[in-house]
């Protein structure tokens, strides 16, 4: 492999100030644990910030601070704005552990961080090849099925790898990864910053490529113990258009701007170490953000949204417990019957008055209405449930065991409790998931609670299977 063009690079006069730089800085470590922490916490909140808001990411500053610190949502964002910022921190956190477990860097772990920031799949509006309007699946974790090529600000067609050429590609990517990284001719920040442009060219996923690159970039950086660079925002013109002269073959421009973003990173540490004040002026109003963050924002929709989400959560739930009653068949011809019925607890005008009744009998005929993505039924029965409901109750008995010697049931049951400002779904009394009401149950999540529940099942089966009777 031919890496003649990257040890030329690295031969630059600003590499060798900055590494002058980092080695003022390296003699003296350790360095205090506040002074580390501050620098980091800045840079990680920046590097945050700014990576969600170069893709559109509505969340300003102060909002992703009260976010990443103090947990609290912003009143009227969207809850993907929330979820992006969230993700990018989880993955942050992801990259930390590839570097303090000191192992190579994998496509599995790339697929992965891909996972982690885009948290859940999600629908964009996207275009057919004859240009009518249509809606396209992002899934997380996987390379693209479909081609993502952009149009610029000129109205030229950007082409990237095609789904096909990805796999190839980024196979390639990660042996020329392998191969920079080992030569010692090469400069760190030269590989972090070809890394990222070279990544960015294949743009292997459907979306959230220029957050999976620029991470990946920190991550080579840190590897080598150097400070994340941070894209400002501010700067994203400038930043597209160094890539798109990298593209052409020009890329020592992109490379020298990343390092001018390494070496400021590195002031910082220096400013701090000699006691300066590495807070920024806007920082006063990114305070005031956060307190009006603070006192504005509810936990909890406003009525008519409440209801509408209420529903929305049921829905989720039943299609939980309809995988539960799937399930069932495999123990139909070990117990005479198998029963699963859910209630809801509803109040004429106070919970003091509250009762419940049966809201659905027959789980298997829902089961077949699922299968069918016809869940009308199921919409038709909650419909009604506004402001006299409270609850829901999924109950499941396992009549007599069929055995000779000792005959017996098992009881199951799952709460779904709305609160005023959460909702919590207990099992058998004890909690298993507990969100505000602008949070979905996610995949997993539904994975989670089928998996308790049959954990709970078999512990209640041996217990009574084991009791005298």
């Amino acid at each position: 492999m031919n890496l003649k063009l990257e040890q030329e690079y690295s031969k630059a006069d600003l590499l060798k100030e900055i590494d002058v730089l980092k080695e003022r800085i390296d003699a003296q470590r350790p360095l205090p644990v506040d002074v580390e922490g501050r620098v980091m916490q800045k840079l990680r909140l920046d590097w945050n910030y700014n990576s969600n808001a170069i893709e559109g990411n509505k969340l300003n500053y102060g909002e992703t601070t009260a976010l990443l610190m103090h947990g609290i949502t912003a009143k009227g964002k969207p809850l993907k704005d929330h979820l992006d910022i969230q993700g990018h921190n989880d993955a942050i956190d992801f990259l930390l552990s590839v570097i303090k477990d000191s192992r190579p860097l994998t496509e599995n772990d790339i697929r992965q961080l891909h996972e982690i920031i885009l948290v859940q799949a999600y629908e964009v509006d996207a275009q057919t090849a004859d240009g009518q309007p249509t809606k396209k699946r992002i899934e997380i974790g996987a390379y693209k099925t479909q081609p993502n090529h952009v149009q610029t600000a000129t109205g030229q067609t950007h082409y990237y790898a095609t789904p096909e050429e990805t796999p190839a590609k980024m196979q390639e990517l990660m042996q020329w990864y392998a191969a920079a990284s080992a030569d010692k001719n090469i400069h760190p920040i030269v590989v972090a910053a070809l890394f990222h442009h070279k990544f960015v060219a294949i743009h292997p996923f459907d979306d959230g490529n220029g957050r999976v690159s620029r991470i990946l970039m920190n991550l080579v950086l840190m590897k080598n113990d150097y400070p994340p660079a941070v894209i400002k925002n501010d700067n994203k013109q400038s930043y597209y258009a160094l890539l798109s002269q990298a593209d052409v073959g020009d890329s020592w421009p992109f490379i020298e701007y990343i390092a001018e973003l390494v070496q400021s990173s590195l002031e910082l540490y220096t400013k701090a170490i000699n006691g300066g004040d590495i807070d920024e002026d806007e920082d006063i109003d990114k305070k005031l953000a956060l307190f009006q963050i603070e006192i504005k924002t509810q936990s909890h929709f406003g009525y008519e949204q409440t209801i509408i989400k209420e529903q929305e959560i049921i829905l989720d739930v039943i299609e939980v417990l309809v995988k539960i009653c799937q399930k069932n068949d495999m123990f139909k011809d070990v117990f005479s019957e198998i029963k699963p019925t859910i209630f809801i607890t509803y109040y004429q005008s106070k919970k003091s008055d509250a009762y419940s009744k049966p809201l659905i009998r027959d789980l298997n005929h829902i089961a077949e209405l699922f299968v069918d993505d016809n869940i009308n039924y199921i919409k038709k029965s909650i419909k009604d449930l506004r402001e006299n409901f409270s609850d829901l109750r999924f109950s499941c008995a396992y009549k007599k065991f069929k055995n000779s010697r000792s005959m017996f049931n098992v009881d199951m049951h799952v709460d779904l409790i709305f609160n005023d400002h959460r909702y919590v779904l207990a099992l058998n009394e004890n909690e298993i998931l507990s969100k505000l009401y602008n949070e979905e149950i996610t995949q997993k999540e539904k994975r989670m609670i089928v998996s308790s529940f049959f954990d709970e099942f078999i512990k209640q089966f041996r217990y009574e299977r084991q009791s005298p009777k």
